[in-house]
């Protein structure tokens, strides 16, 4: 038989002419009209779904239960009458004993109650709820479960009188029925019944009556209540028991009920233990947490971790309430709690709490409710993401900057273009967009290696970045191109003077590592509105002023202007008719001998390309040269015009006729192509012929612009055994230094200056100055351009030996070059 009482929890329903008593087990209950809920009351006034009833439980399964009540169902629908409880209308509210719920228009009336109750039989006592909350003079009514009267408690005194005569009455009339052990004694102490409930938990009471717990003092202490009743805790032999006395019989004896509570102080241990556990547990977590009161916004608990954060100590937070923490209006943080609240949610958000020194701490934060010694807060988690925002940081910015300069890159230019157009719009003011390109920057780049192009590019974009004011925006566009936003320009000049300050800062030389490289650019400039008034349009525009000026020789700058479109759409035309010339086979090699007129005898042949399109008829090299340079299609064609030379000059010595040298032009831009030495001497190797029978001949634009790169270059090449041959010598501005400084083995003379040659004293002086520096340099000189009689007899008079032109013979397909050599060969000729 089991003598421990537990606790049970009933409503008592009541509405109409039926009443009904259900004990709420752990489970949800949905109260309303519709079949399908768990209790149903049948009355107009109420919703299909009016409220649901759910038990919260702590986590360890011996602890107490409660039991919430919230408005309408458990998906968010609220009923339409409303919930009150107490006379207060509420959504959701904790139950306790005695609460008095009203539904449906105060038609449906609904008591909740905790009851001990024995398991062996179907016996309830009612557990005294007295609120120790008497701010209030009116408290709730209380209704018991073997009462049916309403009953009014106005007063503290009032209150406990009342429960007290309830669970006399109760005590009295289930007698019989109690579970418990009962006794009683007269006023001189001496036992005069007891049940056999009391006989089988207390056998040996009888011995030691006198000196009994249960009997110590308890006339004493009945009399001084001045209530006719008293309840004592008993300690009896290592167990805890609540003891009911009051008098009876014309108050000539007392009669005592003995409970035994040892589950429920096991509960409480339990709850003590527990709450201990979490709070060491919370302590040692890395993760901050914090307990707020949902009212007050009082810190009610942090651990360590959150202290350490924040940089309060255990104490000081305790002191502080939320909004002191979190750097966030006291609205916002009081809206969140109250949706966290009202729809129990698990919400994870970013936040900002304040440090104790005033700094500001990014964190994410965990909201959540919790139950905590028997009462609702809100549970903050608290992460530090502070290096994540940093990573978050970085990754924006590298999203919208090139790393390498670390400039814009093309995704914020584009972004910030788009802005300068609505302002300007908006505003109506002018704006630029420059386009540069570095010239012969992938000679650096294939020739000296990426390491040293990543630092003469960072060194050109630092340059280029002082030449702007700070509303300005460079960005690196891509490889080596770089684009400005000119904010808010007064006139479209404006844009020159910006190009010419880039140009002036450009002139020093860069000195990256070992190397002394010159920064050489093109800028194209397109100015809002008048040259577009979309980002798409100022770009292209700007890209087109750019590549005319690069058709014109570079290292300037250049407006768009709308004939451009024209000319750039036939250079797209040629183009794309240049890509099928390769494939086709459209290309062809001529040949011009070189003449050495004192021995009558033809000393070399230079191989010049030629196009012959069946639509556009004969193409200029001129024309489609510099279009080959600007796509790189020259790296295929100068491979290929270099193969057939070789290959052609090994044909002819297998012919039988005399070895001569195969001059082949070399271009600025084959300059910038990777491996180009490696490359050649693949070539040679293939086609068999021997290095010292081939000539590359370059010009000074392929060395102005990086000479020590150059140098290196030359170097190699004279090393495999190839000659090196300077074309249209004197008509640059630094060719008597390349002399000394690079290892040529012939110079040609610019034809200008033959095709101007008279018999004047200044004419013949060039010439001749050209000669006796070639001498001095133990170099061969050829004149070209000879197409007179007068030109070629002024230069054998200057002791000019080697000349080449249309005098001799025009350049030559292979046939009739092969003719030409073999008469060469087999006479001798006088000039």
């Amino acid at each position: 038989m089991n003598d421990e009482l537990e606790i049970q929890h009933v409503i008592k329903i009541k509405y109409a002419d039926i009443q009904q008593n259900i004990i709420l087990k752990n489970e949800v209950y949905s109260i309303g009209r519709h079949s399908s809920n768990n209790i149903v009351i049948h009355h107009p006034t109420v919703s299909r779904y009016h409220c649901s009833i759910l038990p919260v439980k702590y986590k360890d399964k011996n602890q107490q239960e409660l039991f919430w009540i919230i408005d309408g169902d458990l998906k968010g629908n609220r009923s339409a009458n409303g919930l009150f409880i107490n006379g207060n209308k509420s959504l959701s509210h904790e139950l306790k004993s005695g609460d008095k719920i009203t539904i449906g228009g105060n038609e449906v009336e609904v008591i909740y109650l905790t009851c001990y109750s024995n398991s062996d039989e179907e016996i309830t006592i009612p557990i005294p709820y007295i609120s120790t909350d008497f701010e209030n003079e009116n408290i709730d009514e209380r209704i018991f479960p073997e009462s049916q009267s309403s009953i009014t408690i106005t007063n503290k005194e009032e209150h406990e009188n009342f429960f007290i005569q309830e669970i006399l009455f109760l005590l009295h009339s289930q007698d019989t029925r109690l579970n418990c052990p009962i006794f009683t004694i007269n006023l001189r102490g001496e036992i005069t019944y007891t049940n056999s409930y009391f006989r089988d938990k207390f056998p040996d009471f009888r011995n030691d009556f006198k000196s009994n717990l249960f009997l110590k003092n308890l006339q004493e202490d009945l009399k001084n209540t001045n209530k006719n009743f008293c309840l004592r805790e008993i300690k009896y032999k290592d167990n805890y028991f609540t003891q009911y006395s009051h008098f009876i019989e014309n108050q000539n004896q007392i009669k005592s009920y003995i409970f035994s509570f040892n589950q429920r102080d096991k509960i409480e241990k339990a709850l003590i233990e527990n709450e201990e556990k979490y709070r060491a547990v919370v302590r040692q977590i890395s993760e901050g947490i914090i307990l707020v009161d949902p009212v007050t916004k009082q810190i009610i608990e942090a651990n360590q971790a959150y202290c350490s954060l924040i940089g309060y100590s255990n104490q000081e937070i305790l002191t502080l309430k939320l909004y002191d923490l979190m750097a966030a209006d006291a609205d916002i943080i009081d809206s969140i709690i109250r949706k966290v609240q009202k729809n129990r949610l698990n919400l994870t958000q970013e936040s900002i709490h304040r440090n104790s020194d005033g700094s500001l701490i990014n964190v994410e934060v965990n909201i959540s409710t919790i139950y905590y010694s028997a009462k609702e807060f809100i549970c903050y988690a608290v992460r530090d993401i502070t290096e994540r925002k940093l990573a978050e940081e970085m990754l924006r910015y590298q999203a919208c900057h090139d790393l390498l300069t670390e400039l814009g890159n093309r995704n914020l230019f584009n972004e910030q273009l788009y802005k300068a157009i609505a302002r300007a719009e908006r505003y109506q003011y002018q704006f630029g967009v420059m386009f540069i390109d570095l010239d012969r920057f992938k000679n650096i780049n294939d020739t000296l290696g990426h390491d040293i192009g990543d630092k003469f590019l960072q060194a050109v974009a630092y340059r280029l970045k002082k030449c702007l004011r700070s509303s300005d925006l460079i960005a690196r566009w891509g490889g080596d191109e770089f684009t400005i936003l000119l904010s808010e320009i007064k006139q479209s000049e404006d844009a020159s003077i910006v190009s010419e300050r880039i140009f002036e800062s450009l002139k020093k030389p860069f000195q990256v590592m070992e190397y002394k490289l010159y920064g050489h650019l093109s800028i194209g400039i397109a100015i809002y509105p008048q040259d577009g008034d979309t980002s798409e349009t100022l770009l292209k525009n700007a890209d087109i002023a750019l590549y005319r000026m690069k058709d014109q020789g570079g290292n300037n700058y250049q407006y768009y202007n709308p004939s451009m479109n024209h000319k750039k759409n036939e250079l797209l035309r040629m183009e794309g008719y240049l890509y099928e010339a390769i494939k086709q086979k459209q290309l062809e090699l001529y040949y011009q001998p070189q003449i050495n007129i004192k021995t009558g005898k033809i000393i070399g042949m230079e191989a010049l390309i030629r196009w012959h399109h069946p639509i556009l008829g004969k193409v200029s090299p001129a024309q489609f040269i510099p279009i080959a340079e600007q796509t790189g299609l020259i790296k295929s064609i100068g491979e290929w015009v270099l193969f057939t030379a070789c290959t052609q000059n090994k044909k002819w010595q297998n012919l039988g006729l005399p070895p001569l040298k195969i001059a082949v032009n070399l271009s600025p831009r084959q300059f910038q192509q990777q491996n180009l030495v490696n490359r050649f001497n693949d070539i040679l190797k293939q086609t068999g012929l021997d290095p010292k029978y081939l000539e590359l001949e370059i010009t000074e634009s392929s060395i102005i612009e990086h000479p020590d790169l150059t140098q290196h270059i030359l170097n190699q090449l004279i090393n495999l055994g190839i000659s090196i041959s300077m074309d249209d010598f004197g008509s640059g501005y630094s060719s008597l230094g390349y002399l000394k400084k690079f290892p040529f083995n012939k110079i040609k003379i610019d034809q200008s200056f033959v095709k101007e040659l008279t018999n004047e004293p200044e004419d013949l002086a060039i010439i001749s100055a050209v000669l006796t520096l070639g001498k001095g340099f133990n170099l061969q000189v050829v004149a070209e351009g000879i197409e007179t009689l007068e030109q070629l007899t002024l230069l054998k008079e200057l002791q000019c030996e080697m000349m080449q032109g249309y005098y001799f013979s025009h350049p030559l397909a292979v046939e009739d070059a092969t003719n030409f050599i073999e008469s060469m060969y087999q006479e001798k000729f006088s000039f």
